[in-house]
């Protein structure tokens, strides 16, 4: 099993989960499918297999790259950056990268 935990604002250790139905993060199984990776209102999140399977809606809750539309965003190094154009743009505005 996967554990992947963060250093939360108040200084106690948060486990990375799921953004939709909160299930903390696991290895699959194999044929089970992966965690998509993306990002939601400026921040890094998970999608478990099971969600995406399960909400076939669930990519609308992703932030979309103002440049393309695309949703493979992800946070490297303080930007915010689009995996499909490759936009950038710091992470600070708390919003998808727009091409300057």
């Amino acid at each position: 099993m996967i554990r992947v935990a963060s250093v939360g604002s108040q200084g106690h250790v948060e486990r990375t989960s799921c953004l939709l139905c909160g299930r903390a993060t696991f290895d699959p199984g194999r044929g089970e499918g992966v965690w998509a990776h993306g990002v939601a209102g400026g921040r890094q999140v998970l999608i478990c297999p099971d969600c995406q399977r399960t909400r076939p809606r669930w990519d609308e809750q992703l932030d979309r790259c103002r440049t393309c539309g695309a949703t493979r965003l992800s946070l490297v190094l303080g930007d915010l950056v689009c995996r499909a154009c490759g936009a950038a743009a710091p992470a600070e505005g708390g919003g998808p990268p727009e091409q300057g």
